[in-house]
């Protein structure tokens, strides 16, 4: 095989999302945040909120059989199943990915976990294409997550108040090589060590377990960030210019430039940084999609833009479309989808 001819493309994306939400209003009550900053500018309409059933396993394999009843593909012709939804999950030790495998059917799939934050679906896109590049046995990849660290939000502690957008749901698409529909172009990932340990869920792991002891400490149960303001001051500098040199890097990768992107999925964010994003590319508000009615989902954010710019009719055949995200650690990804 010639692997500079092989093609990748997304033939479809299935979607969930719990029935429970929470509006600006209930977020503003929760936090004791006026109202208005929440809808303005927080850019929260409403999140979503996990009723009993919608554990985080469930929710991505709920997308999956969406995304198989969306495209009409066969589960058993599926080769591949890589997980990138959020570690927080159903169990402290557990691996999500051979659970859609069994339940969707998938039985000639081989599968596994990954983990990049929020930055994962972008990455797990580039891993998908590059198994295809590189072996001739996989031709059809579902990359599926799940996503509910809304339970581990504290709207309490404004030192986590940028996360009070968290939402939840499940995302699932299916790629396939010598796919025309959706290409997936160039790639490409920037990471500072810097800030490995600034957020962190602090009980429940090795370095601090939970014991007879701490069990009901509520600092230890919820996402927490060390030093608020030393975080902000290091990374508000740095974040928007990585976000846009990691889209230009992802261009250059696609034999493009920025000034070739006529549309621009970011995750969710506050709609100042969303404002100043779009800025760094040189685009218009009305050629992005901005997640009010969805908050951050995380790591499903990218396929749930690109599912409702496909249904919306905001891209046409041909436009390039930059996917944009970032995660904690922290990482900051792209790639570069033409339609």
């Amino acid at each position: 095989m010639n692997k500079e001819e092989v093609t990748c493309g997304i033939v479809g994306i299935g979607l969930y999302f719990p029935e429970n939400v929470r509006t600006y209003k209930d977020i503003a009550r929760l936090s004791g945040i006026p109202e208005d900053v929440v809808l303005n500018k927080f850019g929260i309409n409403h999140i979503y909120y996990p009723g009993e059933k919608d554990q985080t396993s469930d929710m991505a394999v709920w997308a999956a059989e969406d995304c198989l009843a969306k495209t009409g593909i066969d589960p058993k012709e599926i080769d591949l199943i890589i997980y990138f939804g959020e570690n927080f999950s159903d169990y402290r030790f557990f691996s999500i990915a051979p659970k859609v495998q069994g339940l969707i059917g998938a039985v000639n799939a081989w599968c596994y976990d990954m983990e990049c934050k929020c930055g994962s679906a972008v990455v797990s896109m580039d891993q998908a294409k590059k198994y295809m590049t590189c072996d001739d046995s996989i031709n059809t990849v579902m990359i599926v997550g799940g996503y509910r660290n809304v339970d581990i939000i504290d709207y309490k502690d404004s030192g986590v108040s940028f996360l009070f957008d968290v939402s939840c749901g499940g995302a699932a698409a299916i790629m396939r090589r010598d796919c025309n529909r959706r290409l997936i172009l160039g790639n490409a990932n920037i990471a500072n060590g810097e800030f490995a340990e600034s957020i962190v869920l602090p009980g429940g792991g090795t370095h601090i377990p939970f014991t007879p002891e701490n069990i009901n400490d509520d600092y230890l149960k919820y996402i927490r960030v060390k030093d608020p303001k030393g975080f902000r001051e290091k990374l508000g500098p740095i974040t928007m210019k990585n976000l846009a040199k990691v889209t230009e890097n992802a261009c250059k990768q696609s034999g493009l430039s920025l000034s070739d992107i006529d549309f621009a999925c970011p995750l969710h964010m506050k709609k100042s940084a969303h404002r100043e994003l779009l800025g760094y590319l040189n685009l218009p508000e009305e050629k992005s999609f901005y997640l009010a009615d969805y908050g951050h989902c995380g790591q499903l954010d990218p396929l749930i833009s690109m599912r409702n710019i496909e249904e919306k009719k905001l891209v046409k055949e041909g436009d390039v479309v930059a996917l944009i995200a970032m995660g904690f650690g922290y990482v900051w990804n792209a790639s570069i989808v033409k339609w």
